[in-house]
Order: C-alpha cells, then sequence, then structure tokens
C-alpha cells in the first residue's frame, strides 16, 4: 500500500519565508518535508516530537490531524508565525 500525502482538515499558514510571505502546509508529507528542509533548527522538543509524529502519520500509524497539531507547536517552538486568522485558499 502506498504511503499518502494524510492531508489534514485545514491548512497551516505559516510566515516562513519573511514577514508577509505566508506558506500554506496542507499535509503531513508537506510538514515533513518543510521540518526537515526549510526549518530554521532541528533542535527542540516539539521539533523532535513533530517529526517522529509526521513518520507515525505516514505509516497510518495515528490520525493526520495528530501531526498538524505537533507541527504547529514546532514552529511556536522555533518562533515561527502561525496565521490563523487568513483564509485557507492561499
Amino acid at each position: 500500500m502506498a504511503v499518502s500525502e494524510k492531508w489534514w482538515q485545514q491548512p497551516v499558514l505559516l510566515e516562513l519565508d519573511g514577514i508577509g510571505d505566508y506558506r500554506a502546509v496542507r499535509n503531513t508529507r508537506e510538514a515533513a518535508e518543510v521540518l526537515l528542509d526549510r526549518w530554521p533548527t532541528h533542535e527542540g522538543v516539539a521539533y523532535k516530537a513533530a517529526i517522529r509524529m509526521c513518520r507515525y502519520v505516514l505509516n497510518g500509524e495515528q490520525p493526520a490531524d495528530y501531526a498538524r497539531e505537533d507541527f504547529i507547536a514546532a514552529a511556536v517552538e522555533a518562533y515561527i508565525h502561525v496565521d490563523e486568522s487568513r483564509p485557507s485558499a492561499s
């Protein structure tokens, strides 16, 4: 069985590349890629928990929204702004 992206009910909008430059992360696979390739630090309890949860979700061991919750916690830990007020269409 192929690993799916594990889509989230609601995307996460991150101000990742500078002020006003938002990126929508819509699923667990995108979150894992952002954590591994674009994250400012690969340290921290929440970062490590998010990586681990992405692996569990992609392996079908946990619900997709668990990865979303841990991804948001990792963003908060890394001082990355998560915009919850913007429409999720971007």
